[in-house]
């Protein structure tokens, strides 16, 4: 397409910059229709497809939700890791078997979704056979004796007929993350519910006891005047949450109709939904340091009723608030009267005062730490969860409560607790056809511990692809006492270190579970912690949680291909992550993803051959017979740079086949020789990487020596020693052998590796 009398130059910056008089104006128009029957309108040649899976992050209402039972996707070892599709903003997008997908604090494999024969975890009196009830394409067909809710003010028209799960209420969202290979959009990481971002905030003014639920907003209501209750209608304004609790570990329990049977201390609710529970083993009901919450499971006030589990003397009145100046540290702030809102639990070997029964309503029991603390009314909480319909209105079913409170367990003793409120890890990444891009593997933990004077140890957990069996790696340790917030802990902003390969989970650890105190000593490893359920059966001490944010590779030049998601570098996709209920369970054992949202010219990632050799390659690379004379590898670069704590490699190869004819490739074999028999790295256990063809333009910061192609390995955090040299820390250490080899014949080997020492900066610690 042609412009008279325009410089071609505005379609490279975007901006026109010229200025025409109106004569010439009228001029070049005049001339246009002259000869618009002359030249007819010429369409820009459009680009092949490209050879580079684009990544795709997409985030949506969940339209349509399909079940693959016919193995027409990909044929499933087990009913339980069928795939199917599912559609966003209408991208018909395929999952593949073997897809372990995160709840908000559960995970679940795809057909656990859908209510199939057997399955106990979807609600079969309010979700159709074959359906999920979580898309807008769900509601149909009402099931058979189910009542629709009465549509509520505000809220869209209840679709009729409709299934009572979603009544009037939204659709949900789901978060995919995965690749375009072959014009065909394949997940990757899958994230379902109901709203992400959706959260609450308020003050508890009322909690009805006999149901679990509490309102938030509005007058507070004096739970020691009789007759005590709610108000009923909820006011105006006031949110209704319950805690969507399955086995009561933070309250009465609730299940759907029917489904308290034989049950004590159980509540039935319609709409109730056993894939939005909250955490069963680590708290996501908790004070604001961690430490478990709980709704009493009756109603304390009353005379002689207490919940042992959720014992009132938990929470002392203003008072009586204990905190850190027998320690050295200042009073904390508590109100004048109502309740400590930030103090200090007793020891645990705590005795009671004579004649005085513990847990009991006398505010002289100790603060016992193994229990838990109750939610009080007056207390400030966030929640998130899902927003649910019954015959009293809407209210938020919660998976996750914060509450406003800082509790604290003794200095250096257990049990204390733990909690993650946010993890990130970088996957890095090896360049992909020469498309210049930025990657990273730093980590980063913000949480909190109750015990502020232990150090908090940061694992990430590697499963074994078969067994399922976890072994923790240790990231780094933290002080929750370092920080102006007493009983946080934080990585630094630029924490670079030994962290790949990225895992699905991460552990954070309170040194307390090792009896050991903030003046150093050993990391608390699983050989030396003290196994503690406290807490109404939580595990004290750690904080396990998946993680939801990965930071992929990002385009360095604007309009260049989009660079793939390198989700083959997460091992849990590529090699599977074993059993789905777990070690030992004799469930079905989670592959690799099927079909792959990864292929050529993308590479094997570098754990491939020690993690797990037989699964399927990305690119199937067999040196072929050796034809001629082979060609003659030269090594030009070859460091190790460790100035950022990232071990990075750049290996850059030329090789006298000029040019380099189709299909030639060239690998690399890494080791340290240094390293004990059969780790990742060392002789017995080597690492093979693909090194990229770059050309005569390779990707930055490699420099060809000549116009003559050459192929470069740069990709940082490839050998890790896991003892740290005998200090117990993991550290990278550098190849000190690499042997090359071409698909053409032509080997050579290195050990002239230049290793450039972790140098500190002002962003950069060495560790």
């Amino acid at each position: 397409m042609r412009y008279v009398g325009v410089s071609s130059k505005w379609l490279s910056t975007g901006r026109w910059a010229v200025a025409v008089s109106l004569t010439a104006t009228l001029w070049i128009g005049a001339a246009q229709h002259a000869r618009a029957q002359a030249d007819p309108f010429i369409a820009p040649a459009i680009p092949a497809v490209p050879l580079v899976p684009a990544q795709f992050d997409i985030t949506g209402f969940i339209q349509e939700a399909t079940l693959d039972t016919g193995g027409a996707i990909c044929k499933a070892t087990d009913p339980r890791l069928a795939g199917g599709t599912v559609t966003v903003n209408s991208h018909r997008i395929v999952i593949p078997c073997n897809t372990i997908l995160q709840m908000p604090a559960f995970t679940l494999t795809w057909a656990d979704l859908f209510r199939t024969a057997g399955n106990p975890l979807v609600p079969t009196d309010i979700v159709p056979p074959g359906q999920t009830g979580l898309a807008l394409n769900d509601r149909i067909g009402a099931v058979p004796g189910a009542t629709v809710p009465a549509t509520q003010p505000g809220l869209l028209t209840a679709p009729t007929p409709g299934t009572p799960y979603s009544g009037s209420l939204p659709s949900y969202e789901i978060h995919v993350v995965g690749n375009v290979v072959n014009q065909q959009y394949i997940a990757g990481l899958v994230f379902i519910s109901q709203h992400a971002l959706n959260a609450g905030q308020g003050r508890i003014s009322c909690i009805d006891y006999s149901t679990g639920e509490m309102q938030v907003g509005g007058m507070p209501v004096d739970p020691t005047v009789a007759p005590f209750g709610c108000p009923s209608p909820t006011p105006a304004g006031v949110t209704r949450v319950r805690i969507n609790d399955t086995l009561g570990r933070y309250g009465l329990a609730h299940a759907g109709p029917g489904g308290c049977s034989g049950r004590t201390n159980c509540v039935e609710e319609v709409g109730f939904d056993p894939r939005f529970t909250p955490d069963t083993d680590n708290p996501t009901i908790h004070a604001a340091t961690g430490y478990p919450m709980c709704v009493p499971r009756v109603n304390p006030f009353s005379a002689g009723a207490v919940d042992p589990e959720c014992p009132q003397s938990n929470r002392p009145l203003a008072h009586n608030c204990r905190d850190f100046s027998e320690f050295g540290y200042g009073p904390f702030a508590n109100p004048a009267v109502g309740y400590c809102t930030s103090y200090l639990m007793d020891p645990p070997d705590a005795t009671a005062p004579a004649g005085v029964t513990c847990p009991g309503p006398d505010p002289t029991c100790p603060r016992d730490p193994m229990k838990q603390v109750p939610l009080e009314i007056g207390d400030n909480i966030i929640f998130n969860g899902t927003l649910k319909s019954d015959a009293n209105g809407v209210y938020l079913s919660a998976h996750t409560i914060a509450a406003n409170v800082g509790i604290y367990t003794y200095p250096t003793t257990w049990p204390s607790y733990t909690f993650v409120e946010e993890v990130l890890a970088g996957t890095d990444a090896r360049p992909v056809a020469g498309v210049s891009q930025e990657a990273t593997g730093r980590v980063k933990f913000v949480g909190f511990a109750t015990d502020a004077f232990s150090y908090v140890d940061l694992f990430a957990l590697d499963q074994d692809p078969v067994t399922g069996a976890v072994t923790e790696r240790l990231l780094g340790t933290q002080s929750p006492i370092a920080t102006p917030l007493i009983g946080r802990f934080r990585t630094p902003a630029n924490n670079n270190g030994a962290f790949l390969p990225p895992t699905r989970n991460y552990r954070a650890v309170s040194r307390s579970m090792c009896n050991l105190t903030s003046g150093g000593g050993s990391p608390c490893t699983p050989e030396n912690r003290t196994t503690v359920r406290a807490g109404n059966g939580l595990q004290a001490g750690q904080y396990l949680l998946p993680n939801f944010q990965f930071i992929f590779a990002e385009n360095l030049q604007l309009g260049e291909a989009l660079v793939s998601n390198n989700l083959q570098d997460l091992p849990f996709l590529f090699c599977g992550s074993g059993p789905v209920d777990g070690p030992g369970t004799g469930s079905p054992v989670a592959g690799q993803l099927d079909p792959t949202p990864w292929a050529p010219p993308m590479d094997d990632p570098i754990f491939r051959s020690s993690l797990c050799p037989t699964a399927r390659a990305v690119s199937t690379r067999v040196f072929p017979p050796v034809v001629g004379t082979p060609d003659v590898l030269t090594v030009t670069t070859s460091t190790w740079d460790n100035r950022q704590n990232k071990g990075k490699i750049n290996l850059i190869v030329t090789s006298s086949a000029d040019p380099a004819p189709a299909g030639m490739f060239v690998q690399a074999t890494l080791v340290n020789t240094n390293l004990s028999p059969g780790v990742p790295g060392s002789t017995s256990n080597p690492i093979v990487a693909s090194m990229v063809l770059g050309g005569a333009t390779p990707i930055a910061p490699a420099v060809c020596p000549t116009s003559s192609p050459c192929w470069q390995l740069l990709a940082p955090g490839f050998i890790v020693d896991p003892t740290g040299n005998g200090s117990g820390q993991p550290s990278l250490v550098p190849p000190n052998e690499i042997f090359i080899r071409s698909s053409l014949g032509g080997t050579t080997s290195t050990a002239a590796i230049l290793a450039l020492p972790c140098a500190p900066t002002k962003r950069v610690t060495c560790q």
